[in-house]
């Protein structure tokens, strides 16, 4: 289910069945700053949960607050420090949210 230009993000996190215990988050709509508390929980949740890694698809989002950045960044010191691979964002290379990113 997509959500709306205007509408609040759509966030689906997924284990794989890998042996690296890799999570995957899609990211569908608007993140907004205010989404923060959800977008922390889910990212403790994967850690607490073992996760060695996780890999985030913004292709279908527009902007990422700074405020979501930093749980992104935090999340991957996390996994890095247990020896895990951190965080990986995926995002369409010609698109401005992914030029900032990358910036």
């Amino acid at each position: 289910m997509a959500a709306t230009a205007q509408g609040p993000a759509m966030v689906h996190m997924v284990a794989t069945e890998s042996q690296e215990n890799v999570r995957l988050v899609d990211v569908e709509g608007e993140l907004e700053a205010g989404a923060v508390a959800r977008w922390s929980d889910l990212f403790h949740g994967a850690v607490e949960d073992g996760a060695m890694g996780i890999a985030v698809d913004l292709r279908a989002c527009r902007t990422v607050p700074p405020v979501c950045l930093s749980v992104l960044l935090a999340t991957s010191a996390a996994l890095i420090a247990r020896g895990g691979a951190g965080v990986r964002l995926v995002t369409n290379a010609d698109s401005p949210l992914g030029r900032r990113l990358e910036a």
